[in-house]
């Protein structure tokens, strides 16, 4: 196994143990809501994105995967809803104006620099029409696209006590 598939495996085990780690017994049905809506905007977005030629994804976990799907499965089907769900679940409510830009820039900050890392270092990504500036701007988009739905959505949510 190469240390891309390395790279690919270690984040999925990290994104589990921050799953694990960082979401609350009571919040599991919100993080449920955020990891699938996400997926829903992330899937369509990276087939664009790959299909129109702009970013490519030569090396994937399972070595066929680019025969059916070009996307990053691990990326976009699971590294940033597990993002989006720590970012949803922590998000200041409390703040307003500049320090809310403050966590977007923080958070898709954080996520632009390692895909620009292993763009230039690896080859699990290749820009070729993509610049990072574009992934800094569609993770704040889809982070906060899918933090609307997610407050949207828990406003309709009914605690039970199953005791």
């Amino acid at each position: 196994m190469n240390l891309e598939r390395w790279i690919i495996m270690g984040v999925l085990i990290l994104s589990i143990m921050c799953l694990k780690l960082l979401v609350p017994g009571d919040k599991v049905r919100e993080a449920w809501v955020i990891f699938l809506f996400l997926q829903v905007i992330t899937w369509p977005a990276g087939l664009i994105a790959v299909e129109m030629g702009w970013i490519e994804y030569p090396i994937q976990l399972y070595p066929k995967a680019n025969l059916y799907n070009r996307t990053s499965f691990s990326f976009e089907f699971f590294l940033f809803p597990v993002v989006a769900i720590i970012f949803s679940l922590y998000f200041p409510r409390n703040k307003k104006g500049f320090g809310s830009l403050l966590y977007y820039v923080f958070f898709a900050g954080f996520f632009t620099f390692l895909d620009a890392v292993l763009e230039s270092k690896t080859k699990l990504v290749e820009y070729h029409e993509w610049k990072w500036y574009w992934t800094l701007v569609t993770v704040m988009i889809a982070l906060y696209i899918n933090d609307k739905f997610y407050r949207w959505f828990s406003k309709r949510l009914i605690l039970v006590d199953l005791k």
